[in-house]
């Protein structure tokens, strides 16, 4: 269990999620009006929890979507987003050759990618949840036990996973990783002494990545 208190979030909406695309960790995938107003949003209940200039260590997916999201999130805080620490362990699934592609493309040809509780089906030639979560575990590992405040800016199922971590929550029956319940892009998920709490947003969230 790590010391220290975790916000965990999603980036906001980008064009592929507004058009029903699954992203890729290597392109690009700005963020629409709403993803720009999700993140200041963010940024503003963070503002009200822990302050203005607050001491905090700002964990970033290194992808384009979650950059941007924590550029916003920073300038709300007034943080340096040069300061974050940035990270391909926090990336999102890799869902392989159905990068992307649309989402009703790829059913046609295999059938239903999102299955319950709004997970992805992982690629044949992508990433699975136990893939997901020996990375994430990895990363958890290499902050050690600092303490602290921690803004973590991620994606929609990676987030699920590593709550599912820090938070104990069962491992999915399927999908053999601890799996947290889904939260709308805007959200933030608190985990504090292996507890979570949603500190902003709600659950219910789409399937998008």
């Amino acid at each position: 269990m790590k010391k220290g208190r975790f916000y965990i979030m999603r980036h906001g909406e980008t064009v592929f999620n507004a058009t029903r695309r699954l992203q890729s960790n290597h392109m690009h995938t700005p963020l629409t009006r709403q993803g720009f107003e999700q993140a200041v949003a963010m940024g503003c209940a963070l503002r009200a929890e822990l302050g203005e200039r607050p001491e905090v260590t700002l964990h970033i997916s290194d992808t384009g979507r979650a950059l941007q999201t924590a550029a916003l999130i920073a300038e709300e805080l007034g943080i340096d987003w040069f300061g974050g620490r940035r990270t391909m362990d926090l990336k999102e699934i890799d869902m392989g050759s159905w990068c992307g592609r649309s989402y009703s493309d790829v059913e046609d040809e295999v059938g239903p990618i999102v299955v319950a509780d709004h997970l992805l089906r992982p690629a044949p030639d992508g990433e699975d949840y136990p893939m997901i979560a020996e990375r994430l575990n990895r990363w958890l590992d290499g902050l050690g036990d600092p303490g602290g405040d921690h803004i973590v800016v991620m994606h929609g199922i990676s987030s699920r996973v590593l709550r599912g971590i820090m938070a104990g929550y069962p491992v999915h029956p399927v999908h053999t990783a601890p799996i947290a319940p889904s939260l709308v892009q805007g959200s933030i998920a608190l985990v504090e002494g292996g507890q979570e709490r949603t500190l902003f947003g709600s659950e219910r969230g789409t399937e998008h990545a």
